[in-house]
């Protein structure tokens, strides 16, 4: 059976975690023991796609099209946290 990924709010709320728990290696942005792998996130990871970035087969779009309410949200991550993205992603 896999471990089970812990993600907290903060690096700061990871640390505590694995330091509450106990007997935790630190490996990179992440902890880990055999059961457990503790990371965090570092705010908010996704941001939702703007309109342009959107379907191009559309075309542009304008106040005339609107409301506009997909079916599915698209979601690109922050070029700010978008490598804590990945490295979550990852442990998953």
């Amino acid at each position: 059976m896999g471990k089970s990924l812990v993600i907290a709010e903060k690096p700061s709320v990871a640390a505590d975690l694995a330091r509450a728990l106990g007997k935790f290696t630190k490996t990179g942005d992440f902890y880990e023991n055999e059961k457990y792998v503790i990371s965090s996130a570092i705010g908010h990871l996704v941001e939702l796609c703007l309109p342009g970035e959107l379907d191009k087969q559309r075309g542009k779009w304008s106040f005339a099209n609107l409301p506009i309410i997909p079916d599915e949200f698209a979601l690109k991550p922050i070029e700010k946290t978008e490598a804590r993205f990945n490295l979550l992603k990852r442990l998953m």
